[in-house]
């Protein structure tokens, strides 16, 4: 077993050396090519490529996938659905992870390792990529399984750019999903590009009125983890920050906006868990800790979060109060609290807002209605026009 690990691995450093030798030109997929396979040793990914490419693969646990990364290779003809049939793949998932980089993930339903992976070179410049992947025991798949630390995402690849007016109020916009995180789905519709046009039109609004100013966490179809989403905001100094998403349900029925605030449960043990890392001076609110023991930390960040909490529950109240009026009448906006992980900002006033369920035949012709979306956008300007006056005046009542 370890040799023909070895031997996989060292078929992956031979395609970079190639790489040395020979240009890499705008490659892509080609979907005559490319195949997921079944037999009774194991299963096959063939990957047909337009031009030959280096790649690097491999395998993490908990859950279990597959991750193959290609560098600058378009993934517009990557085919859906191949991991239909094939018992040992629950879902295969593909998509730009990060600038410059493509991703194709395998879902793994049962521990399988990486015997062999090649690439063919064919006779008109273009080429195959198989990856053979044979059973194993949990144990084996847990000992192989670990990330590259050249794999993972960087922050400083991407640059957030803030529009409109000196001294405004800032108003970061969060298009959930993106990249190879496709979001829910429905048909070809897929909630990043749902929430992402969502998230333009509002910005656009936003601009317009001339009384904000707007960043959005992504205008692209690029991967960003949770967390930077939060340090965008916290580094521009959001005096807002809002996370569009379009939801779904498999059982019953559900229809409108729902609006959610961190619940309380989440945010003690956010702060329990951030005072163990190394910034926690920049993740306390005006508050410096430097030196100080890491039971005062917890206590200086619950604080800072409970003060956010209370903006960011009356910023969703505002939100979920004049939502209402946006619905149909027997479809009323909800209001409700979760433990998601782009709220926890201890700093920045924060709301998810659930735009509609694209399970939802009328709901998903609403998202992708230009004319919905622009009255969504005009709704949500209201909402933040009214939150922050009544901030303004709070305000002035607690410095009288």
């Amino acid at each position: 077993m370890a040799s023909s690990y070895r031997h996989a691995l060292l078929s992956v450093l031979a395609i970079w050396l190639l790489a040395l030798w020979q240009p890499v030109n705008a490659a892509g997929i080609v979907a005559g090519n490319t195949v997921l396979a079944r037999d009774e040793g194991g299963i096959t990914l063939t990957l047909g490529l337009s031009e030959a490419v280096p790649f690097r693969l491999f395998t993490l646990d908990a859950p279990r996938r597959l991750l193959i990364d290609l560098g600058p290779v378009s993934l517009e003809e990557m085919p859906r659905g191949l991991e239909r049939g094939i018992a040992e793949v629950s879902a295969l998932r593909f998509g730009l992870f990060q600038l410059g980089e493509s991703r194709i993930v395998l879902d793994l339903a049962v521990p399988m390792r990486v015997k062999s992976a090649v690439y063919d070179q064919g006779a008109d410049g273009g080429g195959l990529i198989r990856i053979r992947l044979v059973p194993a025991s949990a144990a084996e798949f847990a000992t192989e399984a670990s990330p590259p630390r050249y794999s993972l995402w960087r922050p400083a690849q991407l640059q957030a750019r803030v529009e409109g007016g000196a001294n405004l109020p800032l108003i970061v916009l969060d298009a959930g999903h993106g990249g190879l995180d496709m979001g829910a789905e429905k048909g070809e519709v897929a909630e990043k590009d749902i929430v992402l046009q969502m998230a333009r039109v509002l910005r656009d609004t936003l601009l317009e009125d001339g009384r904000f100013r707007v960043l959005l966490t992504r205008d692209a179809d690029v991967f960003i983890p949770l967390g930077e989403r939060v340090e965008i905001a916290r580094r521009a100094g959001a005096d807002a920050f809002i996370s569009l998403h379009a939801d779904t349900v498999t059982l019953g029925r559900a229809r409108g906006t729902t609006v959610f605030s961190l619940s309380q449960a989440s945010e003690d043990q956010e702060a329990v868990t951030i005072a163990t890392l190394e910034n926690r001076a920049d993740l306390v609110a005006g508050i410096s800790v430097e030196g100080e023991d890491d039971l005062l930390t917890q206590v200086l960040l619950q604080m800072a979060y409970r003060e956010t909490s209370a903006l960011s529950n009356r910023f969703a109240d505002i939100m979920a109060e004049v939502l209402w009026f946006q619905n149909d009448n027997e479809i009323k906006s909800r209001r409700m609290a979760g433990g998601f992980r782009v709220l926890r900002a201890p700093d920045t006033p924060s709301v998810l807002i659930e735009l509609g369920f694209i399970s939802d035949k009328n709901d998903l012709e609403k998202l992708q209605d230009p004319a919905w979306q622009q009255m969504m956008s005009e709704t949500l300007r209201d909402a933040l026009l009214i939150w922050l006056e009544a901030e303004a005046e709070m305000r002035g009542l607690l410095r009288n």
